[in-house]
């Protein structure tokens, strides 16, 4: 038998922040636009990289590819820096890309690429779980329960 119990510790989270910099989900709300499905091809990314800084070492297009798959995860910067190889400096051309029109730029250049609509979020409320398992109910290798084999 499993025994779970859960305990909401709070309100579900308020997604509309006050006074910080445009996140990636609302830039892609308030544009209408889908996101690119997939990275960048070596085309798509010629097409894109003028207005971009030059960078280093790939540093730039690693960026974009990270703001792409944070738009299309939802995932938290954190988890797309770990997913991507990129680095906080994504999160910071994101901002100032988007302050001065560089990003409208690059989605028009991909307007022909395939697009994934933006996905819905699902804030859960915090919470605390808890549980345990009745070792009687887990199963042999033989496939009998510990019951069963007394």
């Amino acid at each position: 038998m499993l025994e779970l119990k859960v305990t909401i510790t709070g309100a579900v989270p308020d997604d509309r922040r006050r006074g910080v910099p445009r996140t990636v989900r609302a830039w892609y709300a308030a544009s209408g636009l889908g996101i690119p499905v997939a990275g960048l091809s070596d085309e798509e990314w010629a097409r894109v990289a003028p207005p971009l800084p030059k960078g280093r070492r790939g540093t730039v297009r690693r960026s974009l590819d990270a703001i792409f798959y944070k738009a299309r995860t939802g995932t938290s910067w954190p988890e797309v820096i770990k997913e991507t190889g990129a680095t906080i400096q994504a999160s910071k051309h994101f901002n100032a890309w988007t302050s001065d029109d560089t990003w409208t730029r690059v989605n028009a250049a991909l307007s022909d690429v395939q697009q994934a609509p933006l996905p819905e979020p699902q804030p859960l409320p915090p919470m605390i779980i808890e549980g345990r398992v009745d070792p009687s109910a887990m199963l042999h290798p033989e496939g009998r329960s510990r019951k069963e084999c007394r």
